[in-house]
């Protein structure tokens, strides 16, 4: 019975690692997929396009007329690659999408950037 008890709670273990979940995962941040990322189209999309499609982002600044938008995004796994990123969107004077890129830099978070 022991045998039988220790397998299933492997098996759940591994299966949810492998699901991305994670078991004792950990996430924070906002998370832009790829196809999210794809949607927005530079000299196209408006910050309203953007906030309907990703949300409201981690963090702004205003570098003169320019406004940049970061979604920082980290996932500490168990099992499996860690993820440090930002998705970055600037803006010109007018709302449009002038520039769109993804980082791995460092999260600022010592746990996520030991992890990596």
């Amino acid at each position: 019975m022991k045998n039988l008890f220790a397998i299933i709670a492997l098996s759940l273990l591994f299966s949810s690692a492998h699901a991305g979940t994670g078991f004792l995962s950990h996430e924070s941040g906002i998370e832009v997929t790829q196809d999210q990322f794809d949607s927005v189209e530079i000299g196209r999309t408006r910050r309203e396009d953007v906030v309907r499609a990703v949300g409201h982002p981690s963090r702004k600044e205003q570098l003169g007329d320019n406004q940049t938008w970061y979604y920082d995004y980290a996932k500490i796994r168990s099992f499996g690659k860690n993820v440090s990123e930002a998705t970055v969107f600037e803006f010109n004077k007018d709302g449009v999408v002038i520039e769109k890129y993804k980082t791995g830099g460092k999260a600022g978070n010592p746990l996520t950037d030991a992890a990596r």
